[in-house]
């Protein structure tokens, strides 16, 4: 399960991208399954959006849903389970939602964003 934090360490070849890629070269030989919520997907359009501009932004974006990841709908359901976590811990509510995606999947969420050390006992993190 990847947060916007992973992804964006992939595109900016920062420290722990090659894990990303390692993750989704396993993708595409049907080795493992990596997910992310879409609300995560708007969370690196608006990122690279404001940094690059909205041209490089769809590119990015265009290419990341061609690529191994299977991107989760925000249903209700998940929005209930964000939001309870919101309630309860300090982390943004686009971060509730990577993290109610990775324990509605039973999977491990893949970031190097320090704002999940408050739900680490809550959900199976891998840090970059």
């Amino acid at each position: 399960m990847l947060d916007s934090y992973a992804i964006l360490t992939y595109l900016l070849n920062e420290k722990g991208a090659e894990r990303v890629e390692e993750l989704l070269n396993k993708a595409r030989n049907g080795e493992v399954k990596v997910y992310m919520n879409v609300v995560n997907l708007g969370e690196v359009y608006y990122i690279i959006a404001r940094r690059k501009g909205v041209d490089v932004a769809d590119f990015i974006i265009a290419n990341l849903l061609k690529s191994p990841i299977l991107f989760i709908p925000a249903d209700e359901r998940l929005s209930l389970i964000a939001g309870r976590i919101k309630a309860f811990h300090k982390l943004s509510y686009a971060d509730g939602f990577a993290a109610a995606t990775a324990i509605d999947l039973n999977a491990t969420l893949l970031t190097g964003d320090e704002e999940f050390k408050n739900i680490a006992g809550k959900v199976k993190i891998e840090w970059l």
